[in-house]
């Protein structure tokens, strides 16, 4: 195992095998000295992405990659996967839902087994978070697991959070008693090409007039696996 100053070194070096031997050490309990990040003419924007199973996050996640490359901004993704109860393992299969050119240095992918946390996220996601912030990336992506109504650890931890849903998701009922739409920053009804879609957004629309916190929460139309609509999301995310 590499010894603490000269992974430090090489990091500072911008070394992304360092990053991922940091990353590695860091999942596993050990503590690390964290350097200040780099002077950059715009700080890390930390962006969530949350939703239930099968909503398209690592579509979604796939979608703003190409995206925020063809901006010319590099990007560092966290993905969550849970770990199974039977075998205690984790299949970390973002990684291959998620395409990227890998040959790209602007592009850093890391999967994180929840290991038992509650939340929806890796206990180390927090600090994960810090090493690719301190590495330099204009954008790090942190995806959750597919999380339930109580499940919003990932709050706590980013800018601004995304929250997927999609046209045959929950009803009325379910959205007046969900605690995601009370946290999100911005809702995004993915599939959008589906029937229903604008029945939802509309629902989504009134829970959220009609809730005790009421709050003006953009709610987006998106097909995230053919593109539509993922540059508006940004827009409505960076602001710019």
């Amino acid at each position: 195992m590499t010894a603490i100053p000269e992974l430090l070194e090489r990091f500072a070096n911008r070394d992304r095998r360092a990053l991922a031997e940091i990353l590695t050490r860091v999942e596993i309990g050990e503590t690390i000295p964290l350097p200040a990040a780099p002077a950059q003419t715009q700080p890390t924007r930390v962006v969530g992405i949350t939703g239930s199973g099968g909503a398209g996050k690592s579509t979604l996640v796939a979608g703003l990659i190409g995206h925020l490359r063809s901006r010319g901004l590099s990007v560092g993704v966290l993905a969550c996967d849970p770990q199974s109860p039977v075998t205690g393992g984790a299949l970390l299969g973002d990684r291959i839902r998620v395409r990227f050119d890998p040959a790209d240095e602007g592009v850093y992918f890391r999967s994180l087994s929840t290991r038992g946390a509650p939340g929806g996220i890796s206990a180390a996601t927090r600090a994960a978070r810090d090493w690719l912030v301190a590495f330099g990336f204009d954008v790090v992506l942190v995806e959750t697991v597919g999380v339930g109504q109580d499940q919003i650890a990932v709050r706590d931890l980013v800018d601004t959070l995304v929250l997927l849903v999609t046209p045959n998701t929950g009803d009325e009922v379910q959205w007046e008693k969900a605690g995601l739409i009370e946290v999100a920053d911005l809702i995004v009804v993915n599939k959008s090409d589906l029937p229903g879609a604008d029945r939802v957004r509309h629902q989504l629309v009134s829970a959220l007039t009609l809730s005790a916190n009421a709050r003006q929460v953009p709610v987006l139309n998106v097909t995230a696996s053919t593109g539509q609509g993922v540059a508006e999301l940004w827009t409505a995310i960076s602001g710019q």
